[in-house]
């Protein structure tokens, strides 16, 4: 499943590229003459842009990024509409970029979950035991109480749980590698494709992996613990307002990789964004800023790393 706003297939995620290369300079020659040269270097290369073009209804743009570059510069009024025309092109082939990728997971989700909120919404849940749970954006979860035990599973996204106190049954939380349980306590687990995340606030919990459930790993208050395919690791102790701040609407975050930013940006924004970079994806960055303006977000990140925004059509955001 795509993770960094890339998709799966190379050469798809090439073309991709070069649409937005061209995007600011659709006449340039030099730009053209490279162009054309990663294009017929390889006839998948050239498949693959003109089956974006395609779905985009610009079969146009084809003929037109293949016009020898002595060709006379083009009038201003037919240079906009050219960029109009990649405006358009762009749109359907960021899309085409990521619907695959996560159309099925999406679509799984929707059929399982008990609980979920769309993007840029945060619920509140009272449980069947009284418990409270505070779900985050473009999150889901399902739940399971019996005489034996409470359980819920995060199937994604992040939660916020504050646990009525039962010695009797235990408070479980599954996630995607790990499983916390409790008594009575309150607590945060986030999950992704890459990690699990638990912040333990108050009280105490117990932390392992379903497939090693005999290693657990218990935490005080203030630890964070991060749970992986290759097992359980305690992080550095956090400032519990910063990586709190999402219950209030804020994101607030301290030298963390601009990709794993933007990730936490994309659960808050209802179209794609898109990290074309693998240098500024890297970059380290820190800031506080409201969930309900992603955009307003990655302008005063792309700035603060040097990187380019631009917002296409439908809200897309591309970062390069």
């Amino acid at each position: 499943m795509e993770t960094d706003g890339r998709h799966a297939d190379p050469v798809t995620d090439a073309a991709l590229d070069w649409f937005v290369r061209l995007l600011d300079t659709p006449t340039d020659p030099a730009t053209l003459a490279a162009y054309r040269a990663w294009r017929e270097g390889d006839p998948r290369h050239a498949r693959a842009f003109d089956r974006l073009t395609e779905i985009g209804g610009m079969p146009e743009l084809r003929s037109a990024t293949l016009a020898h570059r002595s060709t006379p510069p083009a009038p201003v009024r037919q240079v906009r509409q050219t960029r109009r025309a990649w405006l358009g092109a762009m749109a359907a082939s960021a899309l085409l970029a990521v619907v695959g990728a996560h159309l099925y997971p999406d679509l799984k989700t929707r059929w399982s979950a008990d609980h979920r909120t769309d993007t840029g919404e945060r619920r509140e849940l009272a449980l069947p035991d009284g418990s409270r749970l505070l779900l985050d954006s473009d999150s889901a979860v399902t739940v399971a109480f019996d005489a034996r035990e409470r359980r819920v599973t995060l199937l994604r996204g992040q939660a916020w749980f504050d646990v009525v106190r039962d010695p009797a049954r235990p408070f479980r939380v599954a996630a995607g590698f790990s499983e916390v349980e409790v008594t009575g306590t309150a607590f945060s687990v986030r999950s992704d494709d890459q990690e699990d995340s638990v912040f333990l606030e108050r009280g105490r919990v117990t932390v392992r992996r379903p497939d090693d459930p005999g290693r657990a790993m218990v935490l005080a208050p203030g630890d964070r613990l991060t749970a992986t395919a290759l097992g359980l690791t305690m992080q550095p102790r956090p400032n519990p307002a910063d990586i709190l701040s999402w219950r209030d609407g804020r994101y607030a975050f301290h030298n963390e990789p601009l990709a794993a930013v933007v990730a936490t940006l994309r659960r808050h924004h209802p179209a794609p964004i898109l990290l074309l970079d693998d240098r500024i994806a890297a970059e380290r960055v820190s800031g506080n800023y409201r969930l309900d303006d992603p955009l307003g977000a990655l302008a005063a990140l792309a700035g603060m790393v040097g990187a380019r925004m631009t917002v296409l059509p439908g809200g897309i955001a591309v970062l390069r």
